[in-house]
Formats: C-alpha cells, sequence, structure tokens
C-alpha cells in the first residue's frame, strides 16, 4: 500500500480554505513559516527546540559517533562521525486522532 504524499502546494491550498485567503498571499504565508523554520533548525545550537502549542514540537539532537560501524554490504568496519538529527514529537491533538484511527 503506497503511502499519500502531500506537497506544499496542497498545504497552501488548505491553508488558504482555512484562512478564507486568497491561495497567492497564503502561498507567501506559508512559504515565510516554513522559511523560518528551515532557518531556526539550522542554527548552530547543539541542542534546539521549536515548540508549537498544540501541534508539536521540533528537536534537533546530537548524535555519538559511532567509530565501529559496519557496511552490511562489505562487513568492513567504518567510522561515521557524530551529527546532528532532527526529531518531531506531535502535540496532545495529534496524538488523540492517531489513537483513534
Amino acid at each position: 500500500m503506497r503511502a499519500k504524499t502531500y506537497t506544499k502546494k496542497d498545504v497552501v491550498r488548505r491553508t488558504a480554505k482555512v484562512v478564507g485567503e486568497k491561495i497567492c498571499n497564503t502561498e507567501k504565508m506559508v512559504d515565510g513559516v516554513f522559511k523560518a523554520l528551515r532557518e531556526m533548525l539550522c542554527e548552530d545550537d547543539k541542542n534546539l527546540r521549536i515548540e508549537i502549542r498544540n501541534f508539536g514540537v521540533f528537536e534537533i539532537k546530537p548524535t555519538k559517533a559511532k567509530p565501529k560501524a559496519r557496511n552490511p554490504r562489505t562487513n568492513e568496519e567504518v567510522y561515521v562521525p557524530p551529527r546532528r538529527k532532527t526529531h518531531f514529537k506531535p502535540g496532545r491533538i495529534i496524538k488523540e486522532s492517531l489513537k483513534k484511527a
């Protein structure tokens, strides 16, 4: 079964319908929100948290280096450097609606 994919265009259309605004105006707002979130997530902070009430939390978490990781195809040991990863934790409203479905 294939997952349904929504694009930014779908988000703009749905937002325009909810807000009651024209699509061209709404597109600028949605682009602005995504740009602001992207800039905040790309900041150099080691631990970063963006909390949006009634929606969820975006977090940047550091990972540890893995000096003895293994390539499953070749069985070769490789070094994996530390990095930062993104994590999204849904809010209460989203969690409750997912439990019902």
